[in-house]
């Protein structure tokens, strides 16, 4: 279970930031001491006082605890993150991987800054064990605590990918009322980053369609997806939907949710974990788009309460996650009165103001306007 849930700490790291190197591994304490912890000597190196030393032998003895202490605090670790007693072992394969980095940021600074320290630890780590490549989401949106096993303990079985489904399948509905529901027309609020508010209509069809006309100051913007293809459209023309739209507008184009996840691959229950005061189940599945997604379901109530994904650019990944709340039935089925989508530096929520079930759409909606 431990080594499930250190995968699964790498796996959200990645999502929410991923590593700026190439190396996942940390920096972290990398070198044994084996000497005492009083004051060493300055007139020795630390290849000379301490032993084991394999990076930092040439620096005064005097240096390395402080040195060592410093990357505690950069990475939010103790020294038995990279050490076993007698500290100059090499029993942990943390130990060696810090090495590397150290070895990593030196060439760095002399490469490019003339030897100063001008990256550091912190630079990528700030406080984290894994370290922080990707901007990170806005305050509100709750980092999930994934529930550890205390020492002793014996670690509670998780349920099967499809129990969890089979679960969610009933707090929202019912196969038989979801199937009920083949299209719907949703009337919006949309309450931006800076607390600005939208007017927001959208429509779901089937499986894979959905579009929404978004009412701004100046003039309307309608963005869609038509089961292959997301777009957005304004009076300045069409065009392809940047990557994380793309992904929110997939998302958002499915009538029946249940459906929509259980053609998801690769699906495993991985954790359990807390978001707020809701203790979760965590299932890692692939998507129809090929991206790795982290699911929340309410334990309790069987319910969706957030999605994670990663959106990768060329120079890194960027975080996009959805948190639903306030389900109310409509018609038999249950739907997040509010959702909101946060991406790096910014976050709106939607909050639903009517609902309408099988109303008509035509098909030719979902297209893009250059197409019709």
């Amino acid at each position: 279970m431990q080594g499930v849930l250190q995968k699964l700490n790498a796996t959200v790291r990645q999502l929410l930031s991923p590593t700026l190197i190439a190396s996942a591994a940390v920096l972290a304490l990398a070198v044994g001491t084996g000497a005492q912890l009083e004051q060493a000597p300055k007139d020795k190196t630390a290849g000379q006082y301490y032993k084991n030393i394999k990076v930092l032998n040439d620096i005064p003895a005097s240096d390395l605890l402080p040195g060592m202490r410093y990357i505690t605090t950069a990475l939010g670790v103790k020294c038995d993150y990279c050490h076993v007693k007698p500290f100059d072992k090499d029993e942990k394969p943390e130990k060696e991987t810090a090495r590397q980095m150290m070895t990593m940021l030196f060439a760095i600074n002399k490469n490019n800054f003339d030897g100063r320290s001008e990256v550091s630890c912190y630079t990528c780590h700030q406080g984290n064990h894994q370290p922080m490549g990707v901007p990170p989401l806005p305050a509100e949106a709750l980092a999930p605590q994934f529930i550890r096993p205390t020492a002793g303990s014996t670690p509670q079985p998780l349920p099967s990918a499809d129990a969890v489904l089979d679960k969610y399948t009933q707090a929202i509905g019912s196969e038989e009322a979801l199937s009920k529901v083949t299209s719907r027309e949703i009337q919006l609020q949309e309450t931006d980053s800076d607390g600005k508010t939208y007017a927001v209509e959208t429509y779901e069809k089937g499986l894979g369609k959905m579009y929404e006309v978004t009412t701004l100051p100046e003039g309307e913007i309608t963005a869609g997806f038509d089961g292959s293809r997301a777009w957005v459209a304004s009076s300045q023309g069409t065009r392809d939907a940047e990557p994380s739209d793309a992904i929110i507008l997939r998302r958002e184009a499915a009538v029946n949710p249940a459906a929509a996840l259980k053609s998801y691959t690769d699906k495993h229950v991985r954790a359990r974990a807390k978001i707020g005061d809701e203790t979760t189940y965590v299932m890692q599945a692939k998507a129809p788009d090929g991206i790795i997604e982290l699911l929340f379901f309410d334990e309790q109530s069987g319910l969706l309460v957030r999605r994670m994904i990663r959106n990768r650019t060329i120079f890194g990944s960027l975080p996009v996650q959805a948190d639903y709340a306030d389900y109310k039935p409509v018609d038999g089925v249950n739907i997040p009165y509010k959702t909101t989508w946060s991406r790096a530096g910014e976050s709106s929520s939607y909050t639903i103001k009517d609902v309408k079930n099988n109303v008509p759409v035509d098909d030719s909606k979902f297209e893009p306007p250059a197409k019709q």
